[in-house]
């Protein structure tokens, strides 16, 4: 298991670092680095962890981490089984402030973008013509040599800044809460739950896999992600629920039962809490249904 601390270095020819990366799967754990973080989703879907946030990629997601950010991307399980033939594929750039230098932060023209990479402390998610733009760019700058690199990186930045259209992912509160020594512990948990979320969970086997005791392992999970384990528990069945909301024609109970509820009720209360709108609602919502 790697450490959840990630120390990236650009190569010699290169002030940052920017890859185009096609594998089978997301191999990485959870983990932070002090680089910058922008990764857009060419091909894969999954579950994707930001700080405390829990969400659902696919392709064309497109993200801004900010530096010491706890992150991660799971692919769905049918991306582990090699006779399916299915693969994922992003592209990363990965930067730091200081490659700028300290008087580029000083300019007026900088402040909008000194304002952002605070922002993206939390995470944020592009959206609308910002994404569709900012997903050019990325594809541009993947294969872009020499100067071009830093006037694109420019541009991704100056297009995020101003046009202003994302989502924040984490809570402001979640920032560097985890450490090196966390990483097997949480991923064995993450990985786990993902696996499993159409069965039956409890505390006690979550506790198990982390290696602590009952109460340790709730303080525990508390601390490191800002929710207790039944939240997010229930925030990854969800997130599949909306999965099959969206893909799949099948009833909201046939969908309650294979999220690994045993309760609609539950299920439609759950579903309301964490989205804001009962299971049809979203169905409806999500395919444009009136």
């Amino acid at each position: 298991m790697l450490p959840v601390f990630q120390k990236i270095e650009a190569n010699i020819n290169h002030s940052f670092y920017v890859e185009q990366e096609k594998f089978q799967c997301f191999p990485n754990p959870l983990q932070f680095h002090p680089d910058i973080e922008i990764l857009l989703v060419l091909e894969g879907t999954g579950t994707r962890f930001v700080g405390d946030s829990i969400d659902r990629f696919g392709p064309g997601d497109l993200v801004m981490i900010g530096q010491n950010v706890p992150h991660v991307w799971y692919s769905d399980e049918k991306y582990t089984k090699k006779e399916n033939n299915l693969f994922s594929e992003v592209i990363y750039i990965l930067f730091k402030t200081e490659i700028f230098g300290d008087q580029f932060w000083q300019l007026p023209e900088s402040k909008c973008i000194l304002k952002l990479i605070q922002l993206s402390q939390r995470g944020l998610k592009l959206t609308g013509k910002t994404r569709e733009k900012v997903t050019s760019l990325v594809k541009t700058i993947s294969c872009a040599v020499g100067f071009d690199r830093i006037t694109l990186l420019l541009s991704i930045l100056g297009t995020i800044s101003s046009l202003k259209e994302y989502q924040f992912l984490a809570s402001p509160v979640v920032q560097n809460t985890i450490n090196e020594t966390d990483s097997d512990r949480l991923n064995k948990v993450y990985k786990y739950v993902i696996n499993n979320y159409h069965q039956e969970i409890t505390l006690e086997k979550a506790a198990s896999i982390a290696s602590l005791s009952l109460p340790s392992f709730c303080r525990y999970f508390k601390k490191r992600t800002n929710k207790t384990f039944v939240k997010f528990l229930n925030e990854i069945r969800i997130s599949y629920a909306c999965r099959m909301l969206a893909e799949e024609d099948l009833p909201v109970a046939r969908i309650c039962y294979t999220c690994g509820y045993t309760n609609v009720s539950y299920f439609i209360k759950q579903f309301k809490e964490i989205t804001g709108q009962t299971p049809l609602s979203y169905k409806k919502k999500y395919n444009n249904i009136t």
